[in-house]
């Protein structure tokens, strides 16, 4: 317990109610070291402490059986404060936090703090790893960073960090449908794209300075196929081979003509063979790559990335970034603060804009929905059931009544052009007619989802019960949710789902090791899938692509597997004196191109 904590115990025991300083309390030592749960030799060391902080006066009690008296000097309030900003400036959010969290609840003391972080994040230049003038950017996400290691990527945010830290042999532009070199200078394949040959650029160096060469392309696919949640990716290869230091061969089982879009993705980043001559556990703790940051710094309460000076692409612009991970944001975020608009759009609430910010605002590649578990007893099994919930549920009325960053119903994973003028599906008579076809008789059922959100379940439990139909909300963690053991006991998972790399993203949905799909979906319906998948892979044309893919959310929507909810708006906010500000496909902004200018 530190001496903080320690004064503000005894302040609640034995001060002034209504917090004013200058009250005199008599108590013994024994009543301290019961209220401070220890000795009174320790209390006695406590008191010294107290009194060498000038926070406290002490008048012992003289004679045997005469209580002391003890004067309040410091502001219980003023001190929680003061030592909740000298936890979060040595980066220490999560110790600020639960010191607030513990001795300031009835108070304006949180509101007081989360307006002096307002003031702390953003860019600005200072001096940092020796360096005096360095260029920096700090800013807080309201989730934590689960993995880096790229085979068990799950998550946008973690999938966007490894894009920092790492590089992919080819890259690809979803907006110009284009692909450009990256580690690899150029590539080949033959007819039929069952053999792809690399030529890798010289010169590339990971973070530790060692040279990139053709065994780390080698070992990256390697290790992706042995056991890993994307080893998905490797459903067609067959073997690497090394010709040369800078050249590999890559020989599939069948024809594949997503593969070069596979070699894209955060999953397939290039590792060193040999990991910095670390064992896997120490590696991931602060992984190497080639990418225009190093990660320095991980913990509980931040994480710190330094500019690579000899990335192969040019060095990054910002010297460092230093990405704070804040407690749940209901609780913690002020109406007014600008810094969660600084960066990104996932975690960012609607915020008045003043004529100094700029403004980037797109429709999600993705929608909110509900994936329902076809292998576990319960109404969710019904096809008549969860029909009626889908022509029930008033998905204008969601938007309306939640509003924020919440835009239109979704009929399936992506939107269109068609989407802001297409009218919802609803249809409640029809519904409960179909309720009662399926023998429904409010049975429970139990839908979990992560905290960020909950408000959106919360809104569907209260919805649904105007219909007599009971929905049990059971909040989890990022880790949590993905349990083998806990998602079995849940009838459906809201979820969102951004699927950044159109393609893939869908395959990575149905084929991820672990996913919804292969632990909700019957055996037979996902073996289905997977044929499908197959006969996708061997069409060179995306139309043609197409056609397969559209055939499985056909059917996953005639069987309403899935119960699609709403297409969200994806928005960051930027002072204009911040440049090269771009939004990926993951939607966050790749820090590498950042800079700030000077604004007379």
């Amino acid at each position: 317990m530190q001496m903080i904590e320690r004064y503000t115990v005894l302040f609640d025991k034995f001060g002034s109610s209504d917090g004013k300083v200058g009250m005199t309390a008599e108590v013994s030592l024994e009543q301290l070291a019961e209220t401070l749960y220890c000795t009174v030799r320790n209390v006695k060391l406590i008191i010294r402490r107290l009194e060498e902080e000038g926070w406290i006066q002490w008048q012992a009690g003289r004679g045997r059986g005469n209580l002391s008296r003890l004067t309040f000097l410091a502001d219980k309030d003023n001190l929680v404060l003061e030592h909740a900003q000298q936890h979060a400036e040595r980066g220490e959010y999560k110790q600020a936090f639960d010191l607030l969290h513990a001795y300031s609840e009835e108070t304006q003391v949180k509101s007081k703090f989360m307006d002096w972080l307002d003031t702390q994040f953003g860019y600005r230049t200072e001096s940092w790893q020796g360096k005096n003038e360095a260029d920096m950017l700090r800013f807080p996400v309201y989730r934590p960073i689960n993995t880096l290691d790229t085979g068990e990527l799950v998550y946008a945010f973690d999938s966007h960090m490894a894009r920092q830290i790492f590089d992919r042999l080819v890259q690809y532009d979803a907006v110009r449908s284009h692909f450009s070199p990256s580690i690899a200078h150029t590539w080949e394949h033959n007819e039929d794209a069952s053999v792809w040959t690399f030529y890798l650029r010289k010169g590339i160096q990971f973070h530790h300075g060692r040279e990139l060469v053709a065994e780390d392309v080698v070992f990256t696919l390697e290790r992706l196929r042995t056991g890993k949640i994307q080893s998905w990716m490797m459903r067609t290869l067959d073997r690497v081979e090394k010709l040369s230091d800078y050249a590999v061969r890559i020989h599939l089982t069948r024809s594949n003509w997503l593969f070069l879009r596979f070699l894209c993705s955060a999953s397939l980043s290039i590792l060193p063979w040999d990991l910095g001559g670390l064992s896997e556990e120490h590696y991931w703790r602060l992984p190497l790559g080639t990418g225009p940051f190093r990660i320095i710094e991980w913990t509980e309460n931040q994480c710190v990335l330094q500019a690579h000076h000899a990335y192969f692409q040019g060095r990054p612009h910002l010297d460092g970034v230093i990405i704070a991970f804040i407690p749940d944001e209901k609780a913690c975020q002020p109406k007014d603060t600008q810094w969660p608009r600084l960066m990104y759009g996932h975690d960012h609430k609607e915020t008045t804009t003043d004529a100094e910010w700029k403004r980037i605002e797109w429709l999600s590649r993705g929608c909110n929905l509900i994936h329902w578990n076809m292998r576990k007893d319960g109404p969710q099994r019904s096809l008549a059931f969860r029909r009626a919930l889908d022509l029930l549920l008033d998905r204008q009325r969601m938007i309306q009544e939640l509003g924020e960053d919440r835009m239109y119903p979704a009929r399936g994973f992506y939107p269109d052009d068609n989407t802001p003028y297409e009218h919802d599906m609803f249809d409640p008579d029809y519904a409960l007619t179909m309720l009662r076809e399926a023998g429904y008789d409010g049975k429970p059922i139990t839908i979990m989802t992560r905290k960020v959100h909950e408000i959106d379940l919360l809104w569907l439990q209260q919805y649904f019960a105007e219909f007599g139909i009971t929905i049990e909300v059971q909040i989890e963690t990022w880790q949590s949710i993905r349990h083998p053991d806990i998602l079995m006991k849940a009838d459906g998972i809201l979820n969102e789902f951004v699927l950044a790399e159109e393609e893939v993203c869908l395959l990575e949905m149905y084929e991820q090791e672990g996913g919804l799909a292969q632990e909700f979906m019957p055996g037979d319906f996902n073996r289905w899938i997977s044929s499908r998948i197959d006969r996708t892979l061997e069409c060179q044309n995306a139309a043609e692509r197409w056609v397969h893919l559209s055939a499985i959310e056909r059917r996953i929507h005639d069987e309403g597997v899935i119960l699609f909810l709403l297409h969200k708006n994806l928005n960051t906010q930027f002072h204009q004196s911040v440049r090269g500000v771009g939004m990926n496909s993951l939607g966050w902004i790749d820090f590498k191109d950042v800079w700030v200018a000077a604004i007379s």
